[in-house]
């Protein structure tokens, strides 16, 4: 069960996915639908992906962003409630590319009255272009009526809010975004910390506890079942709250739940699991750093 499936539960709603080729549009719906990283090869032409969000359909349509097709773009936006227009901000080199199509787009939108939602894509990469760049490399300060967002739909970085703001923009309706836990922290599974994502404070009253790291060190010496992917065990924390301890082939996370979030244990639960499943796909067998780097991205989405 994916992160965003607590969102899905029929009126139609139609968005248009452009932006150059290699600009993330693919794995953008895709995380969108699935709540992970799906890597892909470039579109061909167009696909259409559907989706079931509160009682609205919504029709996802991603085209190629090859030259060959993009006046394609133009007769799917004709029907459409709401373009996204991508951009791959770490390749700042194909940026006048970008903005020529960018502006050939912008009467077509703005004449049919669309919403438009611009995603500044691959946050993750080091050296990609930050914000103010993008909006003076785009002439976006002359733009009236469009919401930008930087994600990364590798990481995970964003991808709740931009979720959000998607659906808002595309049905008029508002899902706020939930927080998930009150502090989060990885460990590998031997029980050695790699990160913590919580007040300083609470963690060391957390740890005078003594039932909480006794908890980590306990499940990192229990043998995993092979048929389960991920284990779950609870650790009722008088001072704190409840904290949901999970293990995977290679990592153990804790997540702080107390009922001021306005979800339920096993909301919590199913997102820690999806934190527990990026990190297996995309950092298994990669350095602390590079799990910390995942871990913070994708946090984004559950705190």
């Amino acid at each position: 069960m994916s992160l965003f499936s607590i969102f899905k539960r029929k009126t139609d709603a139609k968005a248009v996915f452009i932006g150059l080729d290699s600009a993330g549009k693919s794995t953008i719906i895709d995380f969108l639908r699935e709540g992970r990283f799906i890597n892909h090869t470039p579109t061909m032409g167009k696909r259409k992906l559907e989706i079931d969000i509160e009682g609205t359909r919504i029709s996802m349509f991603d085209m190629g962003g090859q030259q060959s097709f993009r006046d394609l773009w133009f007769g799917e936006m004709k029907t459409a409630k709401c373009v996204v227009f991508v951009i791959d901000k770490a390749a700042p080199h194909r940026f006048p590319e970008a903005k020529a199509e960018f502006q050939k787009v912008l009467p077509a939108i703005q004449k049919e009255g669309l919403k438009l939602l611009i995603l500044a894509n691959k946050h993750d990469v080091p050296g990609a272009a930050s914000m103010r760049e993008i909006i003076q490399g785009f002439n976006l300060l002359d733009v009236e009526n469009f919401e930008i967002l930087e994600v990364s739909a590798k990481t995970g970085y964003g991808m709740a809010t931009a979720f959000s703001k998607f659906y808002s923009l595309l049905t008029g309706k508002h899902i706020q975004k939930l927080n998930f836990a009150g502090a989060v922290s990885v460990y590998t599974n031997g029980g050695v910390p790699i990160i913590t994502e919580m007040d300083q404070n609470r963690f060391e009253r957390v740890a005078l506890e003594g039932g909480f790291l006794a908890a980590i060190t306990q499940f990192s010496q229990m043998k995993l079942p092979g048929e389960i992917a991920t284990q779950f065990i609870l650790f009722e924390s008088k001072q704190n709250g409840t904290f949901i301890v999970a293990r995977s082939a290679h990592f153990i996370g804790s997540l702080l739940w107390y009922k001021e979030l306005g979800v339920t244990v096993d909301q919590s639960k199913i997102a820690l699991g999806d934190l527990l499943g990026h990190l297996e796909s995309s950092c298994a067998t990669a350095d602390e750093n590079t799990v910390s780097f995942h871990v913070e991205h994708y946090v984004t989405n559950i705190m």
